[in-house]
């Protein structure tokens, strides 16, 4: 039996990238204190705020919506509500699975649950086809985020979809689009808490709390662009090769932010209570 580097109990994962080999309790502790970590950095929660969730029926916004529900629980002056954008055609059994589960998820944790019905009709102005599926959902939730009230978005990006947009976007030579798209008044706030969670971490995380039914294939929340999955499943590869090619793609955005002065604010507290 392999034994977590922490306690003596038996391990169940080993993070290639850090060297640990971790048991469920310290596992676990490991994925919360990095989504706190990140929280505290965005210096967005040292006072009350009104928090969108983006939950799409996905491992990702599963995870994000339990912890955050579970980190903000005692915080009086925090309002969490969760969206799930629908796509205007209605229903393939994949998208009607998506919507049940985050609507029971949601019931479950006792959260509060919106559908924002997606419009297909083309902006006017705008050449039919030029944004993905992706784009549009995104504008949708932010739209919904703000006639919610809230004034900070949070989605379940994992690091392999973040690290996967990097590395498309230095393919591309778009320096531009690394900085995420922003509410133009400044008001909505769009963090991703789970972006350094690699995704097989954050669905064993979700299948160990009984997020979501072990059968279900999740939601790939990726866009239909042949070139954008392309990317993630080379990068993915690579990744396995050379543990951490993930982390330093997050670590060079993250200098490009610094560089630009985005999201220089100071960490703050997430509660009274330092949970």
């Amino acid at each position: 039996m392999t034994k977590c580097d922490k306690c003596h109990s038996r391990s169940i994962i080993h993070q290639r990238y850090s060297g640990m080999r971790l048991c469920t309790t310290h596992f676990q502790e490991d994925v919360r204190r990095k989504v706190r970590e990140d929280l505290r950095k965005t210096g967005l929660f040292g006072r009350g705020a009104c928090v969108a969730i983006g939950l799409d029926g996905g491992w990702g916004s599963a995870v994000l919506l339990q912890i955050m529900q579970d980190i903000f629980s005692r915080r009086r002056d925090i309002d969490l509500v969760a969206i799930t954008v629908v796509e205007g055609e209605a229903g393939t059994p994949h998208c009607d699975q998506a919507f049940d589960q985050a609507r029971q998820l949601a019931k479950r944790l006792n959260v509060h649950h919106i559908v924002a019905p997606l419009d297909y009709a083309e902006i006017p102005g705008e050449a039919p086809g030029c944004r993905d599926l992706a784009d549009r959902k995104m504008d949708r939730l932010m739209d919904e985020a703000r006639a919610q009230g809230a004034s900070i978005l949070a989605t379940g990006h994992s690091l392999d979809s973040v690290a996967g947009e990097v590395f498309l976007k230095f393919l591309q030579g778009d320096v531009d689009g690394l900085f995420q798209r922003q509410d133009p008044s400044g008001q909505l706030h769009h963090i991703r808490p789970l972006q350094r969670i690699p995704e097989r971490e954050m669905r064993l995380y979700a299948l160990q709390c009984d997020l979501l039914p072990a059968n279900s294939k999740g939601h790939d929340r990726s866009s239909r662009d042949d070139l954008r999955q392309q990317v993630r499943r080379h990068l993915g590869g690579f990744d396995s090769r050379h543990p951490g090619t993930n982390y330093s793609l997050l670590r060079s955005l993250e200098r490009i932010h610094l560089l630009r002065g985005v999201n220089a604010s100071g960490a703050k507290p997430l509660s009274d209570d330092r949970k």
